[in-house]
């Protein structure tokens, strides 16, 4: 038996009562086996809330348990009119995800030329051939006896520092579509269904 929690998105003027009929067709068919049902739909009709990510929380503080479906308001930023802001974040976040992508994706026994390669934590002496040879892409920088990291600190810092951009661009994205949700966004109702199988 298994737990589906799903959701769906749909314009705020949306047939209540037709969108509770597809989706309880949806899940007569995933569960024709077990014959679930779909429970009734608890359409909240305020806050209208700031983004769909706010949308999911307060579906989630708000769901009552036991197959709760539940839907609520939520704006949509319009990304067919990006702001100036999101634009040049949008670009700093693909340069971001490059850089990130590329560090983890460096193999570190191809950047060495001693023959083996040791691991700090259990002391193992690496044929630098055979990790070439053997682990392909980003497993070959780590330890095949206990699974460590292979790549010297300074180099795990840069991944991390990386990574930490990448979402730190991320969040300023996200911050910056709210905004540009209250200027031209549209109301969307966020529905949560909920089913076993």
């Amino acid at each position: 038996m298994s737990h589906n929690i799903q959701y769906y998105d749909y314009p705020e003027n949306v047939d209540k009562e037709k969108v509770f009929a597809d989706l309880a067709n949806y899940v007569r068919h995933e569960t024709w086996q077990e014959g679930g049902h779909l429970s009734k739909i608890r359409w909240i009709p305020g806050p209208v809330l700031e983004s769909r990510d706010a949308a999911e929380k307060y579906i989630e503080k708000h769901d009552s348990g036991w197959y709760d479906c539940l839907a609520v308001r939520y704006l949509e930023p319009d990304l067919r009119k990006k702001s100036k802001a999101y634009l040049e974040l949008e670009q700093r976040s693909q340069k971001a995800q490059a850089r990130y992508q590329s560090l983890v994706g460096a193999v570190y026994a191809s950047t060495v030329k001693a023959a083996f390669i040791g691991c700090k934590n259990c002391g193992s002496k690496l044929s630098r051939k055979y990790i070439l040879a053997k682990n392909r892409g980003v497993c070959a920088n780590f330890c095949p006896v206990c699974g460590a990291d292979l790549r010297p600190v300074t180099t795990q810092e840069r991944i991390k520092k990386a990574f930490e951009t990448h979402r730190e661009i991320l969040g300023k994205m996200e911050e910056e579509a709210k905004r540009m949700a209250k200027r031209n966004g549209e109301v969307r109702w966020l529905v949560k269904i909920e089913y076993h199988t």
